[in-house]
């Protein structure tokens, strides 16, 4: 009760002047390129065995060193198979799909001066195996007197399942949950197997993990009806999370033109050479649309493929860029009918599209191997 009383005290002591010093000490924050990493950080779970669709709760508490004032955390994340992260109550994010370890989400928040609390619902998949349950996190926190720290997911988080009400929040009492169980190290098997991608700037970017899509479910010849068909995919950030700019690699069997929030960026027709294009956002969007245009240009193989970086720049910060991905997988949509004018257009009402058929994920045959090509950087 009484580390109660604490946090509410501090809360209250500390919020008038956060209040103040989230715009005052952006210039104080350090023009720092992140190399931020989890080679130090530790797969967390609440036990040590899987269970299928489970979801867990996450705490940690972080209080500075005496003399020092907190202002801001840059968060890389993910989990196995999805989360929602919240900083003092407020929530910052999701790990949207792709619901794969593989691919990390990038943050950037101000702090409170004093105690912050992170805190992370993260839920397993159906199957329940060893490497479908875990949470890991660097958390690189910054002084107003612009020193660092780290933060690693290890056995010092609190873990708890059925989650109560407000478990979220700076003021609640986590005293009584157990601490996180250790179920791997990054890099270290069986979680060698799902080394993390992680957001960059600049972004690094492969088809790993892209999926081969398209509207039909393909038959056991393989070969699907000449033809086009529309494709779209919204990307919506987090809270304060800015989009500055995407970098996409793009193929098509047989021929795409990709459009970017209505504009048209670029064109293919030989779905072993991939273009690489990055989009910078003149005037930042409060969505990137990916749209795309695909023609089967006679019976036969057909598919898209599609990888995403986002990079954001969050509101009133500068040094720091969150990021996160998006490839082709089931999220997208797209339509077997006429092609609608318009589609390409971030207002267009796609809520009636089904959902594209997976047909492989890359480097599965046929398509094997795709080769990309770097396209000139387009603003829009």
């Amino acid at each position: 009760m009484a580390r109660f009383f604490l946090k509410a005290l501090s809360s209250l002591l500390f919020a008038g002047f956060c209040l103040s010093s989230a715009t005052s000490d952006v210039s104080a924050a350090p023009d720092v390129t992140s190399a931020l990493s989890f080679s130090s950080s530790k797969w967390i779970w609440n036990s040590a065995t899987a269970t299928a669709n489970a979801i867990v709760g996450f705490r940690k508490d972080f209080t500075p060193p005496l003399g020092k004032s907190l202002i801001a955390a840059e968060i890389i994340i993910t989990a196995v198979n999805s989360l929602d992260l919240y900083v003092n109550g407020d929530f910052i994010g999701s790990g949207t799909p792709p619901h794969r370890g593989r691919f990390a989400h990038r943050f950037c928040v101000d702090l409170l001066p004093s105690l912050n609390v992170f805190a992370v619902n993260a839920s397993t998949s159906a199957s329940g195996t060893v490497t479908d349950a875990g949470l890991i996190a660097t958390i690189l926190v910054t002084y107003q007197d612009n020193t660092t720290d780290k933060l690693l997911t290890d056995s010092s988080w609190r873990a708890k399942g059925a989650l109560p009400l407000g478990w979220e929040t700076l003021a609640f009492d986590d005293t009584a949950w157990p601490v996180a169980t250790v179920v791997g190290s990054y890099d270290v098997a069986p979680w060698d197997t799902v080394l993390v991608n992680i957001p960059a700037d600049p972004p690094v970017l492969s088809f790993v993990e892209a999926e081969w899509v398209w509207t039909d479910v393909v038959p056991a010849s393989g070969t699907l009806p000449a033809g086009s068909r529309a494709f779209r995919r919204t990307f919506t950030p987090a809270p304060n999370q800015v989009p500055a700019s995407a970098t996409i690699v793009i193929s098509a069997d047989n021929e795409y033109t990709l459009s970017v929030n209505g504009v048209t960026i670029g064109s293919g027709s030989n779905f072993k050479v991939a273009q690489r294009y990055t989009v910078n956002f003149a005037t930042a969007p409060s969505e990137v649309v990916l749209a795309v245009l695909v023609t089967n240009t006679a019976a036969s193989t057909a598919g898209l493929l599609v990888a995403m970086e986002v990079n954001m720049v969050p509101s009133g910060r500068t040094s720091c860029t969150a990021g996160a991905f998006l490839l082709t997988d089931n999220l997208w949509k797209s339509t077997k009918g006429a092609i609608p004018d318009g589609f390409e257009q971030p207002g267009f009402d796609d809520s009636a599209w089904p959902a594209v058929a997976v047909e492989a994920v890359y480097p599965a045959a046929p398509w094997g191997a795709v080769t990309i090509a770097t396209v000139a950087p387009v603003t829009i």
